[in-house]
């Protein structure tokens, strides 16, 4: 609700509210009202819980406002989109539910005929068989240039990311990141200069994993000069290594010579595996002259811990780097998000996962990655909050459990969302009686959200209603409320800094006249403070005498920590001020208000 404050020039104040009102509607349930687009409301029910863990602890539902369409997560102008303009490639307009996905595989005109066509969301894949008995699915969306192979054995199509391997003299669908040969020659490292091996010769069978003596090693996936890993012309991959997700990929091999990639050779297909390592189904060059390298620069890499992966910018400098889980810091709720395959990667079991409280222990999986989720409160599931007076670090960690064992030490994923204890609002009222529509009490990101009122009473119980001129003598109290919408209720409290008035609605006017000073009332002006420092509402009351045509009133607010420290003012005659450092929030404004001797 925005509040608004005018005063005739007849010495009266002119108070009018604008309320912002919802209607009742369906809409999508998600996790947390940051999900929702801008022009969705977002309604939250409490949920009774029976545990402490329980996933979510609230529900949320995202609903376009009047005047859009959509499923609240996104929402449309129909004015704007009805011609289909606001639709990407692969999607139609509908005038009830906004963009919704074209199935192109049941359009007439098929577009992977004779292919197998799968639709998905904006786009659609061709499932292509080929003549060596394995089926690759290509991504078509533009950002992926990989293909994911599945495997056929005998009848029977293997689980992606397995292959048709002969174990004990039968063949069957396995993983080969558990069913390698060794290929650990030295000649093979990129920085062994030499001519006369060759690969062509060699009955390449099943797939194979790379060593330098007893390190681990990949191929490289740059450009190798001629004569280096012992042989005239040393291959190389012309593509990144895939991730654990990918499955098994298909890669190019390039010959370099005189020039980089002088010689293409038969793709290979690659697979990455658990605990940092690839294997390769190699194949024999066409020539005598190739034989595939294994990269010395990456011997580093057998040393990255189970939740660290290698990276390189160069491809010749590689580190281990912690696979960093995604965050999101949202006003109510903390979420975390681990990619399954880098837990399972190193050998993690993520039914085993809670926070720092053990009960805490829910979870979702979307998209591939397990989500993890706390609400914002200090102590709740293990939170920790500290405060510097500028910002609230709220910190947790999730631990999560090797998979053969419950008792092993877990592995510690700490993380930490830094909220700023500032708030960006005000209630302007002009003095033309066109009124604005917008709402004044503006929330930026995850900071406070803060409001200010006029009541009509000394009790603060009846706030004047929207769209209703109010008139009040000069000499007339005015009963003034302020509210935060903060997170964490039970651990900060709003302080009242300074209240004051000014000709101009800019609270930066330097020509004042203060009410509360330093959180105490000023001396020359009849202030009662009925509430402030105790919670997250404050109230005052004030007689406000005419001495301009008009002024505007501000107050200047800040959240205070009262468990760590004090927060309520000492106030003397000389005006003294002794609380804990406390974080200011942006002004809250009202006016103008005009005076004037009478009523007549």
């Amino acid at each position: 609700m925005m509040g608004l404050l005018v005063m005739t020039s007849e010495a009266l104040l002119l108070l009018l509210f604008i309320q912002a009102s919802t209607g009742d509607r369906s809409g999508t349930v998600v996790t947390s009202c940051e999900t929702c687009d801008d022009q969705a409301t977002c309604l939250v029910s409490s949920v009774e819980l029976e545990r402490v863990d329980a996933f979510p602890t609230r529900s949320f539902t995202c609903t376009c406002q009047d005047g859009f369409v959509g499923n609240g997560i996104t929402c449309y102008d129909p004015k704007i989109c009805e011609s289909g303009s606001c639709c990407h490639q692969g999607y139609r307009w509908s005038s009830i539910l906004g963009c919704v996905d074209v199935d192109e595989c049941s359009l007439p005109d098929q577009p992977c005929a004779p292919q197998v066509c799968e639709n998905t969301p904006g786009s659609f894949n061709c499932l292509v068989p080929s003549d060596d008995n394995l089926r690759s699915v290509q991504h078509t969306s533009p950002n992926v240039d990989l293909h994911s192979v599945q495997f056929m054995c005998g009848d029977t199509e293997c689980p992606v990311g397995q292959d048709c391997i002969s174990i004990g003299g039968t063949s069957r669908c396995a993983d080969p990141c558990q069913h390698y040969s060794v290929l650990n020659d030295t000649w093979r490292a990129t920085n062994y200069r030499g001519i006369g091996n060759c690969d062509k010769d060699i009955n390449f069978r099943g797939w194979y994993r790379m060593f330098l003596g007893d390190t681990s090693v990949q191929m490289p996936e740059r450009c190798v000069q001629k004569h280096t890993c012992g042989t005239n012309s040393p291959m190389w991959l012309t593509d990144p290594h895939p991730q654990l997700s990918d499955g098994v990929v298909q890669r190019g091999i390039c010959g370099s010579y005189d020039s980089c990639c002088q010689y293409k050779q038969t793709p290979i297909h690659v697979k990455a595996c658990y605990r940092n390592y690839y294997v390769y189904k190699f194949v024999s060059p066409t020539y005598c002259t190739f034989a595939y390298c294994a990269d010395v620069n990456t011997m580093v890499c057998a040393t990255c811990r189970n939740d660290q992966t290698c990276v390189s910018e160069d491809k010749i400098n590689w580190r281990c780097e912690r696979k960093a889980p995604e965050l999101v810091c949202g006003r109510s709720v903390l979420q975390v998000g681990l990619s399954r395959a880098h837990l399972e990667g190193a050998g993690l079991n993520a039914t085993t996962a809670h926070l720092a409280d053990r009960r805490c222990s829910a979870h979702e999986d979307r998209n591939g990655m397990v989500w993890y989720q706390v609400e914002r409160r200090e102590g709740h599931c293990g939170n920790t909050v500290k405060t510097n007076g500028t910002h609230a670090v709220y910190s947790n960690s999730i631990l999560v459990y090797p998979v053969d064992a419950r008792n092993d030490s877990p592995l510690s994923f700490p993380f930490s969302c830094i909220y700023p204890l500032e708030i960006e609002s005000s209630l302007d009222v002009p003095i033309r009686p066109h009124l604005p529509t917008d709402n004044a009490v503006v929330a930026v990101g995850a900071k406070a959200r803060a409001s200010m009122f006029l009541y009509r009473n000394s009790n603060y119980t009846e706030p004047y209603p929207a769209g209703q001129a109010v008139t009040l003598l000069v000499g007339s109290s005015l009963h003034v409320g302020v509210s935060v919408d903060e997170s964490d209720p039970e651990l900060f409290v709003v302080v009242l800094d300074d209240c004051f008035t000014t000709e101009s609605p800019s609270p930066d006017n330097l020509l004042r006249y203060y009410i509360i000073q330093d959180s105490c009332p000023s001396n020359r002006t009849h202030v009662t403070v009925e509430e402030s420092a105790s919670s997250l509402q404050a109230r005052f009351s004030a007689v406000l005498y005419g001495g301009y045509r008009y002024v505007f009133l501000h107050c200047r607010l800040s959240l205070c920590n009262h468990r760590s420290s004090p927060c309520s003012p000492v106030c003397s005659r000389r005006r003294s001020r002794s609380v804990a450092k406390s974080v200011s929030l942006n002004p809250l404004t009202i006016g103008p208000i005009t005076w004037a001797q009478s009523l007549e």
